[in-house]
C-alpha cells in the first residue's frame, strides 16, 4: 500500500517538474503552486445552511397528511369490521333460523350451542365485537393525541 502511494507521490512531483522545465523553455515563468483551499469541518458539510429556512406545517411531529392518514386507517378498519359483524350475523341468522340468541336457555329447543357451525359464528362475532371495541378505543386515544398536539379538525378528515 505504501509503494503505491509513493509511487503516486513520485509521478505527480515528476509531472510537475517536467512543466516547470517546458515553461523555462518557453520563456513563460515558472507556475506557481496553488495555495490549497482551507479545511471544511465535517459537521459544516452536514447541517443546513442557518440562512434557509423549510416550513412546514407539523402538530405533534406529524405533518398534515401524516394525520389524516393515521385517522382515515383507523377508520376504514373500523368499517369493515362493522361490516364483517353484520356478515357474521346474518350467517348466524341463516344457520340458526329466525330465532337464534347468542345465549341459549340450556336444554331449550333454540339450545344450538352444540352445532360446530354455528359455535364457529358466535366466536368469529365475538372476535368482530372485540376487534370494533379495541379500533374504537384507538379511534378515541388517537382523537386525545391529536387534542394534545393542537392539531385541528380538518386535519383528522
Amino acid at each position: 500500500m505504501r509503494r503505491v502511494g509513493f509511487a503516486a507521490g513520485a509521478v505527480c512531483v515528476g509531472w510537475w517538474l517536467a512543466v516547470a522545465a517546458l515553461a523555462q523553455e518557453s520563456g513563460a515563468p515558472p507556475a506557481e503552486p496553488v495555495a490549497a483551499e482551507p479545511a471544511v469541518a465535517l459537521d459544516q458539510l452536514l447541517t443546513l445552511p442557518e440562512d434557509r429556512t423549510y416550513a412546514v406545517d407539523k402538530k405533534g411531529g406529524l405533518t398534515r397528511g401524516e394525520w389524516r392518514r393515521r385517522f382515515h386507517e383507523v377508520r376504514a378498519d373500523l368499517v369493515k369490521e362493522r361490516e364483517a359483524l353484520e356478515a357474521t350475523e346474518v350467517k348466524l341468522e341463516d344457520a340458526a333460523g329466525a330465532a337464534w340468541s347468542v345465549n341459549p336457555i340450556p336444554g331449550s329447543e333454540t339450545d344450538t350451542s352444540r352445532s360446530p357451525v354455528d359455535f364457529q359464528l358466535r366466536t368469529e362475532l365475538r372476535r368482530h365485537r372485540e376487534e370494533i371495541e379495541r379500533l374504537e378505543r384507538k379511534l378515541r386515544q388517537l382523537g386525545i393525541e391529536a387534542n394534545l398536539a393542537g392539531v385541528p379538525e380538518e386535519w383528522r378528515s
